[in-house]
């Protein structure tokens, strides 16, 4: 896609480039005729067919803009300031290209001089000025009117409308007031918070540390969340970690009785053959072989565990309506597992090495509730913050 949008820029480069000023003139782009004309008699001022054509162009281009200018004047709306202005800057900045070429005179076939070029310049300046100034107040006005209509729509086109006022003025009454007060009042403000059915069963640090969960990345101009409630702020969403299950098992001790065997070499033994004799190599050497038996190990493995699990529902609210718009579920558990083996009886030699390192290990003691729950709520936290980015567009 992007290799064919730059195939058609420079596509459309080189056709406006083959087009003459006379084309442009006759097609009536007026301006295009003067950029072209402009350009060819900078490098050779003497070219008077270009001179002619750029002396039409000018005066038909002269004329439509101050027709127009003219028009809306006329219908007498002040929302018209704005393209007044731009047509006076355009008139003003087209009679600066032709000003700075060098004197420009028409000459017959024979080089004899016919003419001067005539131009007709108009000082647009007090013109200018004045559009300036009404389209500045003009924005300045609506902003202010949309300002007091409420809303964080008609603030953000406030917003749009000083800004528009700073493109005119870097200073303008109270211009810069009205900008932070439109940011403000357009800003989307989400209050991320915690419920839970029974706080006791939670540490007392588990929604602080929840909630230190960092959302300046989902900041941008108008969207702002907070992760504390602001004394005076209003919301316009809250997101809500609603907190259901708040669950830690007992104890759990589970006995599992098992026996592990292995085979291991017990001396040698002749080789015999159907017959039941000795067998020989080539040598006439009886041949041996390896003798095995198996051993055996009874052990008792006694398991521990324990676990714990937060779950529940992340909510998107709009607090204007009280209306539930958009819900995840969410949960997240922590584990603890140890295991000792005691031997009852048999060979040790029989057990696994896996086996063998838990004999006469001791068993670790059972984590704190509020430590494992606390150890789920870092998952939750993680879970949480990858729904918060996803779901950024729920939210205007």
């Amino acid at each position: 896609m992007k290799k064919i949008l730059l195939f058609t820029l420079v596509l459309l480069q080189f056709l406006n480039g083959c087009v003459s000023s006379k084309k442009a003139l006759n097609s009536g782009n007026y301006d295009q005729a003067i950029y072209k004309s402009v350009n060819k008699l900078r490098k050779n001022p003497d070219n008077s067919k270009e001179i002619l054509v750029l002396e039409r162009a000018f005066s038909r281009a002269q004329q439509n803009d101050f027709d127009r200018i003219a028009f809306m004047q006329k219908e007498g709306s002040p929302d018209k300031w704005d393209d007044i202005y731009n047509v006076y800057e355009q008139i003003k900045n087209r009679q600066a290209q032709v000003k700075a070429l060098p004197v420009l005179v028409i000459k017959d076939k024979n080089k004899q001089i016919l003419r001067n070029a005539n131009f007709s310049f108009i000082n647009v300046d007090d013109e200018l000025l004045e559009a300036k100034q009404k389209a500045a107040q003009y924005f300045y006005t609506r902003g202010n009117t949309l300002l007091q209509k409420g809303g964080r729509f008609n603030a953000r086109d406030a917003y749009a409308d000083f800004q528009q006022v700073k493109n005119y003025y870097t200073t303008f009454q109270d211009v810069d007031d009205k900008l932070a007060a439109a940011q403000e009042a357009g800003t989307t403000k989400v209050l991320f918070k915690m419920q839970k059915d029974n706080p006791g069963q939670l540490p007392p640090s588990f929604e602080q540390e929840l909630m230190k969960i960092s959302l300046q990345e989902l900041n941008r101009q108008w969207m702002r969340y907070y992760t504390s409630d602001v004394k005076g702020t209003t919301y316009d969403y809250n997101i809500v970690v609603n907190l259901k299950v708040i669950d830690v098992s007992p104890d759990l001790v589970k006995e599992k009785y098992y026996s592990e065997s292995k085979k291991i070499k017990d001396g040698w033994e002749y080789m015999l053959d159907a017959k039941g004799n000795v067998m020989e190599d080539s040598l006439g050497n009886d041949i041996k072989q390896p003798k095995y038996k198996t051993i055996k190990c009874d052990v008792v493995e006694t398991h521990f565990s324990k676990s714990a699990r937060v779950a529940g529902t992340l909510d998107y609210i709009d607090n204007n309506s009280k209306q539930l718009m958009h819900t995840d579920n969410i949960a997240a558990d922590s584990f603890f597992e140890d295991g000792v083996v005691v031997v009852l009886g048999g060979d040790v030699n029989a057990l696994t090495p896996e086996t063998k390192a838990r004999i006469g290990k001791k068993p670790m003691p059972y984590p704190d509730p509020f430590g494992m729950l606390l150890q789920a709520g870092g998952t939750l936290k993680g879970m949480v913050k990858n729904l918060l980015f996803q779901n950024t567009a729920v939210f205007q």
